[in-house]
């Protein structure tokens, strides 16, 4: 502690043990007092760590819900920028892969068809759209 505390390390140790105690006390004449009126503590507390993990999983539930709908979002953007990409003229798959440094793993990229071409880049664009979005919130 710092040379200026007009306390010592010893105070500090027994204000802290005092609240423990104090605290610890409040719990036991808690449960007495629940118990002298004729409830289950033991009960109540069961009970309110149900409710509580009820209330985390609606949490977590809606979180998820909130997260789909985000992605279905961002797929429909994903679908919309695939369109406009498609519908270029000058648009050349195979120097989009190198833009955009896919990775695929066909050995004939000729013998794709429009629909798997437009397929892969509505999944690339898809997880490309969330990561950027994930990263935006950071």
């Amino acid at each position: 502690m710092s040379d200026i505390s007009k306390y010592s390390k010893d105070d500090f140790i027994k204000f802290v043990m005092a609240t423990i105690q104090q605290e610890s006390e409040n719990v036991i004449s808690a449960k007495e007092f629940l118990s002298s009126e004729g409830l289950n503590p033991d009960s109540i507390i069961a009970e309110g760590l149900k409710r509580i993990k009820r209330l985390q999983l609606k949490i977590e539930a809606e979180k998820t819900s909130d997260e789909m709908a985000s992605a279905d979002l961002v797929k429909q953007k994903a679908y919309e920028w695939v369109e406009e990409l498609l519908s270029r003229p000058d648009f050349s798959f195979p120097e989009l892969i190198r833009e955009e440094s896919l990775i695929l793993s066909f050995r004939n990229m000729e013998s794709l068809s429009k629909e798997d071409i437009k397929k892969i880049l509505i999944k690339h664009y898809t997880l490309k759209f969330l990561e950027d979005q994930k990263n935006n919130l950071k």
